[in-house]
């Protein structure tokens, strides 16, 4: 029995490892340097709410460029006024490196939402 425990317990650990490794893809991307990847976050505009890059808890600014683009818009849809809209991110390795963004979701008087997205881009 004992033997059991100690075996689903290493299961459970390998299983954490592997959900936090950089190797899932909605989490991030490998780039070449001078490639970019456009990634978002869903968000709704009406609420004055957006999507702003957590410098103090980023790491490895120096390596990339980040564009805010904004919330888009799906014409396809119709977006009607208080729906739901992505807001999307533009990311440009400019240096070989690891970089970790964190994204906290904040409204029009400063006041943060506890959404919050954390993204890794592996510049080659």
């Amino acid at each position: 029995m004992k033997h059991l425990a100690r075996v689903t317990a290493a299961l459970c650990l390998i299983a954490l490892a592997m959900s936090s490794s950089p190797a899932d893809a909605k989490s991030g991307k490998s780039l070449r340097v001078g490639n970019s990847w456009e990634f978002q976050f869903e968000g709704n505009p009406g609420t004055g709410y957006t999507w702003k890059l957590d410098n103090a808890a980023s790491q490895g600014l120096s390596l990339i460029k980040l564009q805010s683009l904004g919330y888009v818009s799906d014409r396809k849809k119709h977006a009607r006024i208080g729906a739901p809209a992505p807001f999307a991110f533009r990311v440009t390795c400019i240096k070989p490196g690891n970089a970790n963004l964190r994204f906290a979701y904040i409204g029009p008087t400063g006041k943060r939402s506890p959404n919050r997205h954390e993204v890794w881009v592996r510049c080659d």
